[in-house]
């Protein structure tokens, strides 16, 4: 398993073709000749029922456009195959890559797929059997599902046919719908959905579409003020843009300034940034780690504070040294040292009323989490790293609305993964502002009980409802 940079790949990918995968391609603004247009695919996720999915993996092997004249060769939109990381990805895209195809009309979109993984928690009360693996009852295990279909091809009208020219790029948004390509054995038969990702957003910059990026600064060009980043362990490269909007969090790395002069070759960072016509556009850099220090992220599954550590499954990794040790999907254990640093690494976001992420007390299953690695050993089929630095990160979750004040911004989620159920947390808080960004739907108040949601955003323990997050974006699932 290679490494994946941290996208916000929603389970629906918009194939922007910024490739948020494990290729040597580099993404570059799209440069059109005459009779080309340019061309984008991203891509995020909806989850299953019953078992927890805690992470899903899937290769693309290729995408590819059928003009409208069969006499025609389908135009391919990948130039190499891509690995993904899609349960992370409910609320935000992760960019395949960006590319140009002949003007002209095309009637449907083909995907192929290979080697699906997933990392589940079993709570059916039963042993699983997935791919030959046994899986008891309450317990953590990687499997590896049959592959029921290799090909997906989609047709459908309104976003087919697809008429494209030089001055009409586009960028098609592929959802990902796990709930129905996860079968009752859990073997994988894909279930997608094309659209225009232009047309589902319902807040921010309409023209643009949100993505989430984690990965090594190569170069920094100060007269440009933009830099490349390493995404993956083959070393996929992306150009990155910034303005006098953008906003800076450098303080845990060391430089108070908070601006463009703190980018180093070698940082992780952590980059919230709007791609449009094949380019990438910075709104948030933030350091996860110093220089030339391994870092991940992966969503926490238990809590030994007593113990100070905690378990974790990892969906990002940036440490080639260890690529042989770690993978997506690995279920590992993290020790926490002693004066160990606690923050919450998404701007925008203030913690109140009680609300505060400063210690192990304040950890809890669901969270998404980032750490920089001070050690790594392994025993058996345990992995153990240690840390001296833990990160709150952006958690994306789904449920059912179980109801909606729009005088205080909040609505109440239920019908939780069994990772919440299984841990005594039956039902979520959810606290929107003017900055959460809202998919499929208008805002707070065209949301109604009984509909399927996926949210994002800051997730922490609240002594009054049990589980409180404070919301970056709300996606209306409209195929469940």
């Amino acid at each position: 398993m290679g490494g994946r940079t941290w996208l916000t790949l929603a389970l629906g990918m918009t194939l922007a073709f910024f490739l948020a995968g494990c290729n040597s391609n580099s993404t570059s603004p799209s440069t059109s000749g005459a009779g080309m247009a340019p061309v984008s695919m991203t891509i995020h996720d909806t989850p299953p029922t019953g078992v927890s999915i805690l992470s899903f993996e899937i290769h693309i092997t290729g995408a590819s456009l059928q003009p409208s004249d069969s006499t025609q060769a389908a135009v391919s939109l990948m130039s190499a195959p891509d690995e993904i990381e899609l349960e992370h990805l409910q609320t935000s895209s992760a960019l395949l890559g960006s590319t140009d195809v002949p003007a002209g009309t095309y009637n449907s979109l083909t995907v192929t797929f290979a080697n699906p993984q997933m990392t589940i928690l079993n709570d059916t009360g039963a042993t699983l059997t997935v791919g030959g693996t046994s899986c008891a009852n309450g317990q953590v295990c990687d499997v590896q599902p049959a592959l029921n279909q290799v090909s997906v091809t989609v047709n459908a009208s309104p976003l087919f046919p697809l008429t494209l020219s030089a001055t009409s790029g586009v960028t098609l948004q592929l959802d990902f719908n796990i709930n129905s390509s996860v079968q009752s054995d859990l073997s994988v038969t894909p279930t997608v959905t094309v659209s225009s990702a232009n047309s589902n957003m319902q807040g921010g910059n309409d023209n643009q579409e949100d993505m989430e990026l984690i990965g090594v600064v190569g170069t920094v060009d100060t007269t440009k003020e933009s830099f490349t980043l390493l995404t993956g362990l083959n070393g996929q490269t992306d150009t990155i843009l910034t303005t006098s909007n953008t906003e800076f969090g450098f303080e845990d790395a060391g430089c108070s300034a908070n601006n463009f002069g703190c980018l180093a070759s070698g940082q992780v960072v952590k980059v919230e940034a709007q791609m449009a016509n094949g380019q990438l556009t910075a709104t948030e850099v933030d350091a996860l780690a110093l220089p030339n220090t391994a870092a991940v992220m992966g969503t926490v599954v238990s809590v030994n504070a007593t113990g100070n550590e905690f378990g974790m499954v990892l969906n990002d990794i940036q440490d080639s040294q260890d690529s042989a040790t770690l993978g997506l999907g690995l279920p590992v254990t993290v020790t926490v040292g002693s004066g160990a640093t606690f923050n919450v690494g998404v701007a925008g976001i203030n913690l109140s009323g009680g609300l505060t992420f400063s210690g192990m007390a304040n950890l809890m299953v669901g969270q998404e989490v980032s750490v920089d690695v001070s050690g790594l050993s392994t025993s058996g089929s345990t992995v153990t790293l240690s840390t001296n630095q833990v990160t709150l990160e952006a958690s994306g979750l789904s449920g059912m609305i179980e109801s909606v004040d729009t005088s205080n911004g909040t609505l109440v989620l239920t019908n939780l993964s069994p990772l919440f159920t299984a841990n005594g947390i039956t039902q979520i808080l959810v606290q929107t502002g003017s900055n959460t960004q809202f998919e499929n739907v208008s805002g707070l108040g065209s949301l109604s009980a009984a509909q399927n949601v996926s949210v994002s955003g800051v997730l922490l323990e609240n002594g009054t409802s049990g589980a409180e997050l404070l919301a970056t974006a709300v996606r209306l699932r409209l195929n469940d």
